[in-house]
């Protein structure tokens, strides 16, 4: 599995993920298999909406990329 194929199969298993906490903490992990210049700036407060738009904007990204 590539590193594409890594990062989509994560953002699809936060997606069904129904514990907040755990799909921040995938949120984090997808943020940091990013490179540096991708990265989201992810604030101190998350809440659900943040992660479902933030995986969007990775999800755009890896399909400009």
């Amino acid at each position: 599995m590539d590193h594409i194929e890594s990062v989509t199969a994560l953002i699809e298993e936060c997606k069904n993920e129904p514990d907040i906490n755990r799909k921040i903490e995938i949120l984090y992990s997808i943020n940091s298999m990013l490179p540096k210049s991708q990265q989201l700036k992810i604030p101190s407060l998350i809440t659900n909406d943040y992660v479902n738009s933030a995986l969007y904007r990775i999800e755009e990204r890896l399909l400009v990329a």
